[in-house]
């Protein structure tokens, strides 16, 4: 007959405390690398950056009349004279945000 060696309970506390350790560490680890990506998918406006770009230079070619304004599904962009300034505004509906730039004075 086999004899039966009997397992200390230290080593089986040691496997199950150093189990625990990895999950954690992995969690943590997931947890963050979610974090990042979510950040960067919600801060991505570079198609934003290249609308204003199009819209300032449409502007001083005189392509577009003022007062000029633009809803799309996030962005609500407008383009304002005030107080011989021409202002583009732009608010984001989704995470409040707002963006002003003078881009000149009136012609």
């Amino acid at each position: 007959m086999v004899i039966l060696k009997k397992i200390r309970s230290a080593t089986l506390v040691e496997t199950l405390v150093a189990s625990v350790i990895i999950v954690v560490v992995f969690m943590i680890a997931s947890l963050s690398l979610n974090n990042i990506f979510k950040g960067t998918i919600q801060s991505k406006d570079s198609e934003f950056q290249n609308r204003i770009k199009q819209i300032t230079y449409f502007y001083k070619s005189t392509q577009i009349d003022i007062p000029f304004y633009e809803d799309n599904n996030q962005w609500e962009i407008s383009i304002e004279k005030q107080k011989g300034e021409v202002i583009l505004k732009a608010e984001n509906k989704i995470a409040s945000k707002s963006f002003q730039n003078t881009i000149g004075y009136d012609k």
